[in-house]
């Protein structure tokens, strides 16, 4: 857990935006508590929030909750302003540092495409994600082409993740 914590102040210069005097809580209390609230089976922010506060004392063990809790506001806006790459490398990260030795994840590969993205003079989008179901979170997804191509973006997409102790299951479109 420390090195994931770690991991973060060493690139925060470079992934928090944010104006110095108003930093009321650092980049990586708020990255930790997102990871640990979407390992809860947390989806929404305002539950984020009253997660945070319902359990205060034992996330307080990991970082500084000194000032209070943070608003689900906060919350938002500060994960929107952190680059997309950077958070999935922090999610494998936080993975890692999480996961006991004996702990097998499943792994669904699916692709879905997006409704009401299609354009007069453009194809809908069609996004192959990877999903732990043990852990209930997307662990990432690439954009592909179009449908047939889903095939050339299941490979893309299990290249960018760590499957040890994994199973992954992907469907017919897949094969």
């Amino acid at each position: 857990m420390i090195d994931f914590l770690l991991s973060i102040e060493e690139h925060k210069e470079e992934y928090d935006s944010r104006q110095a005097w108003k930093i009321r809580y650092p980049l990586s209390t708020i990255l930790f508590l997102v990871f640990a609230c979407q390992l809860a089976g947390i989806e929404t922010w305002k539950e984020m929030e009253d997660f945070i506060e319902m359990n205060e004392s034992v996330l307080g063990e990991y970082v500084d909750l000194s000032v209070g809790c943070l608003s689900h506001d906060t919350l938002e806006r500060v994960v929107s302003m952190v680059n997309p790459y950077f958070l999935k490398e922090l999610k494998l990260s936080f993975e890692a540092s999480s996961e006991t030795t004996d702990f097998s994840k499943l792994i669904a590969v699916d692709g879905k495409t997006i409704r009401g993205n299609r354009g007069k003079h453009q194809s809908p989008t069609h996004i192959v994600t990877a999903y732990d179901g043990g852990n209930r979170i997307s662990l990432g997804q690439v954009a592909g082409e179009d449908k047939s191509n889903e095939i050339t973006a299941i490979p893309r997409l299990l290249c960018q993740l760590d499957l040890r102790k994994s199973v992954v299951t992907i469907d017919a479109m897949g094969t």
